[in-house]
């Protein structure tokens, strides 16, 4: 069947979102002095998308509000834990490397995601597909042969990123169940929550990494530098947005099953890897074209195993326990 004009415009949307939100971080990012302000960044990022979620709340006919009491939103604080971690992971990252290192390392989310799900939830991946995280992890160490020296932070940062990715998946589906899930009342009501959470939660990270120090030096780059202003301006609308589509090609009759959707996603990381590079003048380099290129095969095989019958010669997905 046809892909949908609905779900085709949400696809569409999702791919460009996430595109120009690498543009504007990077951008706001270089223009802040690299990772001197990373934290400070993320934040204000978030603090937008805040602003936009209870603009919806508030508008009339726009988006009906939840009805939470305070021990149900209490009770989506890990939530917006990891959703913090993992936004101020990855910001970090990419202000501190090339942009397209950082969603090499990015790409080995699979990885990280069987590790907590099986350490942490007791769930198992099927034979097929830990075979398939093979060339994510190889690929990664060959895109980061050439860069280590030079590019340490990100990598850290992106590795820490993808764990917290991973508790994220898990705690979004702990809380989009039962009764919380009728209080929360819709994906987008849930995405706007998690935001807000991860804003209070990633906001002490100011004060820790010292950034609230040189906040006057930040506050008059924001008053003085109109090209700033409008690339943090826009990173946060875009890292909203893309984010909230994203879940809507989950959604409705017409909407990709949970493997399609990570098969788009993969595709979506080689098209911002490949873009920013070119935007930025990022050098691929040799060892780090083959990496990418392995660990993105990889991360696409590793969506589709258990979709392909007989893959490998093994028998059905494993349970989970």
């Amino acid at each position: 069947m046809a892909p949908s004009a609905s779900l085709i415009t949400y696809l569409t949307m999702w791919y460009v979102g996430n595109y120009w939100y690498n543009i504007y971080n990077k951008n706001a990012g270089k223009l802040s002095g690299g990772a001197n302000f990373a934290f400070t960044n993320a934040t204000m990022q978030l603090v937008i998308g805040c602003a936009y979620a209870i603009f919806l709340w508030l508008a009339p006919d726009a988006r009906k509000q939840p009805t939470l009491t305070l021990g149900q939103f209490m009770s989506l604080a890990p939530l917006g834990f990891f959703a913090a971690v993992a936004h101020g992971g990855a910001v970090y990252a990419m202000s501190a490397g090339a942009v397209s290192f950082g969603q090499i390392v990015k790409a080995g989310e699979p990885v990280f995601a069987a590790a907590v799900g099986y350490f942490v939830y007791k769930k198992s991946e099927s034979v097929p597909k830990l075979i398939c995280l093979l060339p994510v992890i190889g690929g990664i160490a060959i895109a980061s042969m050439q860069e280590l020296d030079f590019t340490m932070a990100s990598l850290i940062a992106a590795s820490t990123a993808n764990v917290a990715s991973a508790f994220r998946g898990s705690e979004n589906k702990r809380v989009m169940t039962g009764e919380l899930s009728s209080a929360i009342g819709s994906g987008g009501n849930s995405y706007a929550l998690t935001t807000i959470w991860a804003t209070i939660l990633l906001t002490p990270t100011v004060f820790i990494s010292g950034e609230f120090d040189r906040i006057d030096e930040y506050l008059a780059l924001l008053r003085s530098n109109s090209t700033f202003r409008y690339n943090l301006l826009m990173s946060g609308v875009t890292f909203y947005l893309y984010n909230e589509v994203s879940t809507k090609c989950l959604t409705g009759k017409d909407g990709l099953s949970g493997v399609s959707h990570s098969v788009a996603n993969t595709a979506k990381r080689a098209v911002v890897i490949v873009g920013s590079a070119l935007a930025f003048g990022e050098d691929m380099g040799f060892l780090k074209s083959v990496g990418c290129t392995i660990a993105i095969a990889g991360t696409f095989l590793y969506a589709i195993a258990d979709s392909i019958p007989g893959c490998l010669g093994f028998g059905k997905k494993a349970k989970s326990n």
